[in-house]
C-alpha cells in the first residue's frame, strides 16, 4: 500500500511542480508539457520495481480517467494549448497500462516507457530550442532535424545500456541487431504518429520488438 501512495503521490507532485513552474514563468509551452511528459514517463518506467503488473494497469486507467477529466476541468494545463490537436496525454496513460498488460519484465517495460518519455521528450525539447533553422512537417505537424536525430541518439544510448540487464534473454547477435534497427524504426513511428499517437505506438513497437528479439 505505501508503494502505491508513493506512485500516485510522485504523479500528483510532479504536476503541481509543473503548475508552479509555469505560474512563475520559468517554464512555457512546449517546455512546460515536456516537463511533465519526461519526468512523469522516467517515473513511471520503474513502477514495476514498487508495485505489481495489476496496480500498475489499475494505476494507468486512473490516470486514462484523470487525463480525460482534466480536458474537460482544466485543472492542470500542461496540456492546455495542444489538446485541441492532440491526445498525447491520453495515449500515455493508454501506454501504461497496456504496456503493464503486455508484459512481465520488468526491464521491457522500463524500456518501452523510458524512451517514450525521455527520446521523445528531449527531442520535442531540444528540437525546439536548437533546430529552428532545419524544419520540416509531417501530417500538419512541425518536426525539427536536430529533434528527429535526438530521438534517435537517445533511443540508441537507453537501448545500449539497458539491454545487457537482459543478457540471459537477449544473445549478443539480437542486441546489435536491436541497437542497429530499433532506434531509427522508432524514430520513423515518431514522426508518422500525429496527433499524441507517438506516445502509445513507440511503447508498444518497443515491447514488440523485445519479445520477438
Amino acid at each position: 500500500m505505501l508503494a502505491l501512495i508513493i506512485c500516485l503521490a510522485g504523479i500528483l507532485a510532479i504536476l503541481l511542480v509543473d503548475e508552479y513552474l509555469g505560474h512563475k514563468k520559468i517554464l512555457r509551452a512546449e517546455y512546460k508539457r515536456k516537463f511533465v511528459h519526461i519526468v512523469a514517463g522516467a517515473f513511471i518506467a520503474f513502477w514495476p520495481w514498487l508495485v505489481s503488473w495489476r496496480q500498475i494497469q489499475l494505476l494507468g486507467l486512473a490516470m486514462l480517467a484523470v487525463v480525460i477529466l482534466n480536458r474537460r476541468l482544466g485543472i492542470f494545463n500542461f496540456m492546455a494549448e495542444t489538446a485541441r490537436i492532440g491526445f498525447g496525454d491520453v495515449f500515455l496513460a493508454l501506454a501504461v497500462t497496456l504496456s503493464a498488460a503486455l508484459t512481465s519484465d520488468r526491464v521491457f517495460f522500463m524500456l518501452a516507457i523510458l524512451t517514450m518519455a525521455l527520446a521523445d521528450g528531449l527531442a520535442a525539447v531540444i528540437g525546439k530550442h536548437y533546430g529552428s533553422h532545419w524544419k520540416y512537417k509531417v501530417f500538419g505537424q512541425k518536426k525539427t532535424l536536430v529533434g528527429t536525430m535526438t530521438f534517435w541518439l537517445v533511443a540508441l544510448l537507453i537501448f545500449g545500456f539497458s539491454m545487457p540487464l537482459v543478457a540471459g534473454d537477449i544473445t549478443p547477435q539480437k542486441y546489435i541487431l536491436l541497437l542497429v534497427v530499433l532506434p531509427p524504426v522508432l524514430t520513423i513511428t515518431e514522426n508518422l504518429a500525429a496527433f499524441g499517437l507517438d506516445n502509445l505506438a513507440i511503447p508498444l513497437l518497443t515491447l514488440l520488438a523485445l519479445k520477438i528479439a
